[in-house]
C-alpha cells in the first residue's frame, strides 16, 4: 500500500497542473501605466491583455492610460505603478538623474514615427530649417515623438527650442488637434498618422516606419517601447517580475506567427473605430519591428542612448552603463520555457 500511495502521489505531480507548480508570486496584482494604449507601438501589451495571457500566469493587471509617456514614467517614478509600458529611453534618462529603473522585456525596434505636415505644406519642405517656428505635436513633452522632432533638427544644427511642442497625446486626440488648425505638424505614431494621412490631411516628411526612414533618423533599428520597473521592485518581486515577462514573450511570440486578420480580430473594436482594413494596413506596416523574443539587444540599446545624447545635455556628463537600463534574464528565462 506504502508502494501504491507512493507511485500514485509520484504521478499526480507529474499530472499536476501548471499553474499548481509555479513559483508562488510575491504579488499577484499590479498596476501598469501607459500613455496611449491604442498606439501601435505597444501592441504587444493589448495581445497580452486581451488573450488572458496575464491571467494566465497568475496576475491580475490593472492598466492605467494616460496621455502620453512622461506621466505613465512619472507614475512608476512615484511608485503609484509597479510597471510601465513605455519607451526604452527613459530607463536611461531617469538612471543619469540617479534613479533606477530597468527594461525587463521589448516590444519593439522602432516606435514608427513619423513627423508629418498638411499635405500642401509638405511639397515645399526641403528640411528641418523648414519646422523653425511651427508648433508641433507630439503625445507629450519628452516623450519619443518629441525625441523624433529633436533628432530632426539636430540633423541641421538646430535645437528643440526652435519649434513649439504640443503635447496632443495619441489616438482620437492627435486627429483631433491636427485637424482643427491646433498645430501646425505632428510627430507621431500609428493610429494618428494613418488615419490623418489616409484621409489626405498631412504627408509625411519623415516616415521610420520604413528603413529608410529608420536608417535616416536613427542610424537603424533600436530598442523602442519596453515594459519597465523599478530596481526595488525587482528585487523584491522576482516570480511577479517572470510572472509578467512570461506574458510578454508569449505575446510578442503570437504576433510574429499571427496572420494580419487574426491580430485585427484580437484588438477591441474601438482600435480600429469600424474601418478594419485601414488597421490590417497599420499592422502590416508596423509588423516588422516588433520584438521577436522580448530581448533588449546591446546594440540596439546602444544605438537609443547615443540618439538621446544628441540633444540630451544630462547626458553629456553622466556615466551610464548601459547594463544597468535593462535586464534580459526574464525574457531568456521565459523563451527557455516549453512553448
Amino acid at each position: 500500500m506504502r508502494v501504491l500511495s507512493a507511485a500514485c502521489l509520484a504521478l499526480a505531480l507529474v499530472c499536476a497542473p501548471a499553474h499548481a507548480q509555479r513559483a508562488q508570486l510575491e504579488k499577484s496584482a499590479l498596476t501598469l501605466a501607459v500613455g496611449g494604449k491604442t498606439l501601435i507601438a505597444y501592441l504587444p501589451l493589448t495581445i497580452a491583455e486581451q488573450l488572458g495571457l496575464f491571467e494566465k500566469e497568475g496576475l491580475k493587471v490593472e492598466i492605467n492610460d494616460f496621455q502620453g509617456g512622461s506621466r505613465a514614467l512619472q507614475s512608476v517614478v512615484a511608485g503609484s505603478a509597479d510597471v510601465t509600458c513605455g519607451a526604452y529611453e527613459h530607463t536611461i534618462l531617469t538612471r543619469a538623474k540617479g534613479v533606477g529603473i530597468k527594461a525587463v522585456a521589448l516590444q519593439n525596434n522602432s516606435f514608427g514615427a513619423v513627423i508629418a505636415l498638411p499635405t500642401e505644406k509638405a511639397k515645399s519642405y526641403r528640411g528641418p530649417k523648414d519646422l523653425v517656428g511651427l508648433k508641433i505635436g507630439v503625445t507629450a513633452p519628452g516623450s519619443a515623438s518629441s525625441l523624433a522632432v529633436a533628432l530632426l533638427l539636430a540633423k541641421d544644427g538646430l535645437t528643440l527650442d526652435k519649434v513649439s511642442i504640443v503635447g496632443v497625446g495619441g489616438g482620437a486626440s492627435a486627429v483631433a488637434a491636427m485637424k482643427s488648425g491646433q498645430i501646425d505638424a505632428i510627430s507621431n505614431f500609428d493610429p494618428s498618422i494613418l488615419i490623418l494621412e489616409s484621409e489626405g490631411v498631412v504627408t509625411p516628411v519623415v516616415d521610420t516606419r520604413t528603413a529608410k526612414g529608420l536608417d535616416y533618423l536613427y542610424g537603424g533599428p533600436f530598442a523602442g517601447s519596453s515594459f519597465y520597473m523599478r530596481d526595488d521592485f525587482i528585487a523584491k518581486n522576482p516570480n511577479t517580475t517572470q510572472a509578467f515577462v512570461n506574458a510578454v514573450v508569449k505575446a510578442v511570440r503570437w504576433l510574429q506567427t499571427a496572420s494580419v486578420d487574426q491580430i485585427v480580430e484580437a484588438v477591441p473594436p474601438d482600435y480600429y473605430g469600424g474601418d478594419k482594413a485601414r488597421y490590417a494596413k497599420m499592422i502590416a506596416l508596423n509588423r516588422p519591428a516588433f520584438a521577436k523574443d522580448g530581448r533588449i539587444e546591446t546594440a540596439m540599446a546602444e544605438r537609443t542612448y547615443r540618439a538621446l545624447a544628441a540633444h540630451e545635455e544630462l547626458l553629456k556628463t553622466a556615466k551610464i552603463d548601459l547594463k544597468d537600463t535593462f535586464d534580459n534574464s526574464f525574457a531568456d528565462k521565459a523563451n527557455a520555457a516549453p512553448h
